[in-house]
């Protein structure tokens, strides 16, 4: 491998300097540098992207992105999938309904949080649950607590928020902050 390396002029092995900047120079241009992330361990993709990134001779995309855009691809190839442990399967076709219900809420709120404004962060102290709600006003952060069945229990003082995953008895304590 280092001679192969050595003779196409590259850095080798025994000698790694500028071989990531090399690298880099050599992915010719998004489709490329996809394909090389997409046959990249997926533990490792993220270092990949990072190291190579400075050195492409183009603007590259957000890493989402690249990933996104394999997904799509091998979906619209139907190339088989491989499971934890390694092991290929044939496509099957995504299922229409709740993952998709659920992809759709998960691209909606980073919208929202991207438009927001105001973000309101709630933790239940018995459970260390943590849960942050964006929104264009304060208003709309509390309309989003509310809806995910956050609960304010008085206590005479104020009262303190519960979140849906507890029961609504024992000591509770405040400790909603809002950033802007």
């Amino acid at each position: 491998m280092c001679d192969l390396l050595g003779r196409s002029g590259l850095a080798t092995l025994d000698n790694p300097q500028g071989m990531v900047q090399q690298l880099g120079f050599l992915v010719r241009d998004h489709e490329h540098f996809r394909a090389l992330l997409a046959r990249c361990y997926p533990e490792y993709r993220w270092a990949m992207y990072e190291s190579l990134r400075p050195h492409l001779r183009f603007e590259a995309k957000p890493l989402d992105v690249y990933i996104s855009e394999a997904a799509q691809e091998a979906e619209r190839r139907q190339l088989p999938m491989v499971d934890a442990d390694g092991q290929l399967h044939p496509y099957t076709p995504p299922q229409a309904g709740d993952q998709q219900k659920r992809d759709i809420e998960i691209a909606q709120a980073a919208t929202d949080a991207a438009r927001a404004r105001k973000h309101l962060i709630l933790s239940c102290r018995k459970c260390t649950r943590e849960e942050t709600f964006s929104g264009l006003t304060k208003t709309d952060c509390w309309g989003q607590a509310r809806q995910a069945g956050w609960q304010l229990i008085s206590d005479g003082q104020g009262g303190y928020e519960v979140c849906p995953e507890c029961p609504k008895s024992g000591a509770w304590s405040l400790a909603g902050k809002l950033k802007n």
